[in-house]
């Protein structure tokens, strides 16, 4: 195949923004690195009627719209049929990337007919969770099928490596952002006296209220610490899970810390921002919930609080482990330790200078490497010289 500047890329995902989550960020932040490089592209992802009370982001590229009403039940059919009006429309993208192995099922054999090349995309959970024999079948013979296999880290690629698919058809592409998209608010005095935390420090969780993210091991962490740093607050940002939500808010009563802890919902942009910039210390300690098969594919969110100067800490579970490098940009912990989570927590409040330390660390780290425009230059180094992209 003779690639040219302009060679086309069609993004196929289920999730876009203004979906939140990794899948979602991950095809928004690698249309715009492909776009950045001089290729052309589009996208094509699910239409969602949420997304009518939502503003769409603007994007210098086409945003094409699948329908279907029954999703679940018919998604192959939706995106096979979706996919193959794109083509009668005259419309030959050269590559196709798949941000899961759901989406390529549906298209694999028609873009093998048209010579385009298919690239799945592998996160986590959709290839660690439980399924049927037969899905699990589906999904080993999508894989085996595509023309390349990106895993966003080493523990996802791992899974894949269990699945039969060859190593050499898999490569391990990490997770990015945009780097000019968290810059410091001009008044972040304003953010602190909104949510009352002027002269404390704040202790940060910003991710889907689940049992998998581990809030409830860092309030249990934080209870341990309170006579040694009594002057904190832990907020916790993001939409979730209302059981889980209420039994955190009953955790807090519990251990005798329901004052410090505060729960701010799904949160926009700009307050998003805002509290990277105002916490001392970003923690997410996922834990592996081994009935569901459910773990973190990476962390996006350590990346974020790192790229705004903020130390992080996580657990040694999913592909965390290649999201943060521990001693260098924050800490890595034992799932569930919460002797060892409060240890590290009480370093961090109490020893500015270290925090400070690895926060500018994990910033040089994202400017220089984890960014979105340098993830396609070395996605375009796989797909289009076939190099490792490393």
């Amino acid at each position: 195949m003779n690639w040219t500047e302009s060679s086309g890329y069609l993004v196929f995902s289920e999730d876009f923004p203004p979906d939140v989550g990794g899948i979602a960020q991950w095809a928004y932040g690698m249309a715009m690195g492909l776009h950045h490089a001089g290729r052309s592209l589009a996208v094509m992802t699910r239409f969602r009627k949420e997304y009518l009370k939502n503003d769409l982001p603007l994007t210098p590229f086409p945003v094409l719209w699948m329908h279907g009403r029954f999703w679940k039940q018919l998604r192959t059919m939706y995106c096979r049929r979706s996919f193959a009006r794109y083509l009668a429309r005259g419309n030959r993208p050269e590559v196709v990337l798949a941000t899961t192995w759901n989406f390529s099922r549906g298209i694999l054999s028609l873009a093998k007919k048209q010579g385009v090349r298919v690239v799945t995309v592998v996160h986590g959970l959709e290839v660690t969770r439980r399924m049927s024999w037969a899905k699990r079948r589906w999904m080993i013979r999508t894989l085996a099928g595509s023309d390349l296999v990106l895993a966003v880290s080493r523990f996802t690629a791992q899974a894949v490596f269990k699945l039969g698919i060859e190593a050499s058809k898999v490569r391990v592409l990490p997770n990015g952002v945009f780097p000019e998209e968290f810059e410091p608010p001009e008044d972040l005095d304003a953010y602190r006296r909104r949510w009352e935390v002027e002269g404390k420090k704040v202790v940060l969780t910003l991710a889907r209220v689940i049992p998998r993210k581990g809030h409830d091991a860092v309030i249990r962490a934080l209870a341990r610490i309170s006579r040694e740093v009594p002057g904190y607050v832990y907020l916790i940002a993001g939409p979730g899970d209302d059981a889980y939500l209420a039994s955190l808010q009953r955790l807090a009563v519990e251990v005798g810390i329901q004052d410090k802890v505060r729960f701010l919902g799904r949160v926009s942009d700009p307050d998003r921002r805002a509290l990277y910039h105002l916490c001392d210390v970003y923690v997410m300690p996922s834990r592996f919930l081994p009935d569901a098969g459910d773990s973190e594919g990476f962390g996006i969110t350590f990346l974020e609080a790192n790229v705004c100067g903020k130390p992080v800490i996580g657990a040694r579970s999913g592909g965390v482990e290649d999201a943060i490098l521990d001693g260098r940009t924050g800490f890595l912990v034992t799932p569930d330790h919460e002797e060892e989570l409060a240890e590290k927590l009480l370093l961090l409040l109490r020893d500015a200078a270290l925090a400070t330390k690895l926060g500018q660390q994990g910033k040089k780290r994202v400017l220089e490497d984890l960014n979105w425009s340098n993830l396609a230059q070395k996605l375009i180094q796989l797909v289009e010289n076939g190099g490792d992209g490393a």
